[in-house]
């Protein structure tokens, strides 16, 4: 008999176990962890007063300033929570009162989070100090335009940033299918800006065609847009966090938005770029923990597609409890259209959402790439998975089968588990 390895694999809040023969099983791959711990509260204090090219926060304000922190949504695994009130606690002690402070969820165009959402997110203590609102990217009221890029995209931000004496940003730095890597100036480019400046900045790989390859690249042309709107915005002061495997905190850096960030993305390769022997015939990969949609889950599904042959066959995992996506409707019209079709509609002015269009040539390129993809997600429908080309499974076991029935047998299959913050890459 066939010995067999059973592998776990994050389905939300719960785990699954994929049961595999070790003939076929080729790589198994999730975020790592570094050698040594920290203590959290430590690492964030040490941060804020020793930063990379900045002066100590404390140092950088006086009383009377108001201050505007951006902070990431809940489809981020940043643990808000316990960054936020260490934080405040060092404003307060620079003298910067509850009052003075306002914290901005950098939304993009995601939906807008509810009361309880915040509470829970931000935690109790923090929703209780200071004033936390959405980003309202859906008013114009609460938008205004500030220029241009050099490459001529319109810069429109959240006005609160702007009436900020001080703008600062706190997130994660984990691989982004856009943008490289996550963190940074991102917080204000997509996080406070409009459908606009988003849907402009997102369709910058289409011109040199690079959707698939961006992931993981810290040095990258769309990065360097990012980085020019958070600076023409006032963005003076970062806190980004890199989480090992198991959610912790692993590294802490602030300061400079630019080399701060830098700092902090190269040590987020080191957990999050995961050396593999070779390409696999099927891929499965969970979507953990960008499972909240497709919108987020396409970019793991994309990230799988880096340790899969041309022609192989992806099977996705996922809850995806808001479906395709709550607030890009076009997404689902228009996804099964081929990549050079979509190229061509979004030259010819033919999508007035730029940012769907962007995911669209993502979604296309990884439909070019896989010969099928398979989505296991009890939250998605067989209608909805359908809309996206995709073919239904209600297993993760059933999947297995029906991508053994098109490669055969002897295929070789890669797990990427917590796929959302994973980029397979090919040992040398």
């Amino acid at each position: 008999m066939a010995v067999k390895r059973v592998i776990p694999l994050r389905y939300g809040k719960q785990t699954l176990q994929v049961e595999l023969s070790l003939e076929n099983l080729l790589y198994v791959i999730k975020p790592g962890n570094f050698e040594e711990t920290i203590s959290e509260k430590e690492a964030i204090l040490a941060s804020l007063r020793t930063p990379v090219a900045s002066l100590p926060l404390a140092e950088r304000l006086h009383r009377g300033m108001k201050v505007v922190i951006v902070g990431d949504d809940l489809t981020r695994a940043t643990p808000r929570e316990r960054i936020f009130p260490v934080l405040l606690d060092e404003l307060n002690r620079a003298g910067i009162p509850d009052r003075d402070i306002t914290v901005l969820i950098g939304l993009g165009t995601h939906r807008y989070m509810t009361d309880e959402e915040i509470r829970r997110c931000f935690g109790a203590e923090v929703v209780d100090r200071v004033t936390v609102l959405n980003h309202e990217w859906q008013d114009p009221r609460c938008l205004t335009r500030i220029g241009f890029t050099p490459s001529g995209i319109p810069i429109e931000v959240n006005r609160l940033a702007l009436e900020a004496n001080f703008l600062m940003a706190v997130g994660s730095i984990v691989p982004h299918c856009y943008a490289g890597y996550g963190g940074g100036g991102k917080a204000i480019q997509p996080g406070i800006c409009s459908w606009e400046t988003t849907g402009k900045t997102h369709i910058m790989p289409m011109f040199k065609d690079l959707y698939l390859h961006i992931a993981g690249e810290i040095e990258n042309e769309v990065r360097r847009e990012i980085e020019m709107v958070a600076e023409a915005v006032g963005l003076r002061f970062i806190v980004n966090v890199v989480l090992d495997e198991s959610g912790k905190i692993a590294r802490v850096v602030a300061g400079d938005p630019v080399r701060a960030h830098r700092v902090g993305a190269r040590a987020a390769k080191q957990i999050y770029e995961q050396k593999i022997p070779g390409l696999a015939d099927i891929v499965i990969v969970s979507a953990y923990p960008a499972d909240i949609d497709y919108w987020q889950g396409i970019k793991p599904l994309s990230y799988a597609q880096k340790g899969l042959r041309k022609g192989g066959i992806s099977i996705l995992v996922a809850p995806f409890p808001e479906g395709i996506s709550p607030t890009h409707g076009e997404l689902k019209k228009y996804a099964t259209l081929p990549y050079q079709e979509l190229k061509r509609r979004v030259a010819e002015g033919g999508f007035d959402d730029l940012v769907c269009a962007a995911t669209l040539l993502l979604h296309a390129r990884i439909m070019e790439h896989s010969r099928e993809v398979i989505c296991v997600s009890e939250g998605m429908s067989v209608e909805e998975k359908e809309a996206l080309g995709f073919r239904h499974a209600a297993s993760v076991e059933e999947a297995l089968e029906m991508a053994f029935g098109l490669c055969g047998r002897e295929a070789k299959v890669g797990i990427i588990d917590c796929g959302g913050d994973v980029v397979p890459c090919l040992s040398m």
